[in-house]
C-alpha cells in the first residue's frame, strides 16, 4: 500500500513539473522567434545603393590605387580591412578608428599593398567595414578588387 502512495505522490509532483517545463520551452521558442525577426529586419549598416568603385576589372597596384565610396546609416568609428577572397585573411588595414558621420559619403583608397608594405599577390580582394561601437562587421558586396600584374 505504501508503494501505491509513493507512485501516486510521484505522479502528482511530475505533472506540474512537466507543465512548467512545457511552458518554459514555449517561452524560449517565442523568444527565439522574436530575436530572429529583429535580426532579419535590422537596418543594414551601409546604403548598398550608394557604393561606388571605379576599379572595374583587373587592377594593377603599380599604376594607381583602387578607390571606393559608401554611405553609412550610422555614426560610428570604423576599421576598414582588405580581405583575400581566396584565403579569408586580412591583407591590409586601410582605416582604423576612422570617425564616420551618418548619411555622409566617404571615399577610401587602397594602394594594393599588404600589412608589411609589399604589393598584394594576384587575386581577388574584398572590403570589410567594422563598426567599432556597434561591434558589427559587413562586407561591401559591390566592391571587389581583382589584382593582376600585366605588362606596363
Amino acid at each position: 500500500m505504501s508503494s501505491t502512495r509513493s507512485e501516486s505522490g510521484d505522479s502528482a509532483v511530475a505533472a506540474p513539473l512537466a507543465r512548467i517545463a512545457l511552458a518554459l520551452l514555449a517561452l524560449a521558442a517565442v523568444g527565439a522567434l522574436l530575436i530572429a525577426q529583429h535580426l532579419k529586419h535590422e537596418q543594414p549598416l551601409v546604403n548598398t545603393n550608394e557604393i561606388w568603385h571605379p576599379s572595374s576589372g583587373a587592377f594593377d597596384p603599380r599604376n594607381a590605387p583602387a578607390s571606393f565610396s559608401f554611405t553609412s546609416f550610422y555614426r560610428d568609428e570604423l576599421t576598414i580591412t582588405i580581405v583575400s577572397k581566396e584565403t579569408g585573411r586580412v591583407v591590409a588595414v586601410i582605416a582604423r578608428d576612422y570617425p564616420l558621420a551618418s548619411y555622409r559619403t566617404e571615399t577610401f583608397s587602397w594602394p594594393g599593398t599588404t600589412l608589411n608594405g609589399a604589393l598584394a599577390p594576384t587575386g581577388t580582394y574584398i572590403v570589410q567595414v567594422h563598426f567599432d561601437h556597434l561591434d558589427r562587421t559587413t562586407p561591401l558586396p559591390q566592391v571587389a578588387f581583382h589584382v593582376s600584374y600585366g605588362t606596363r
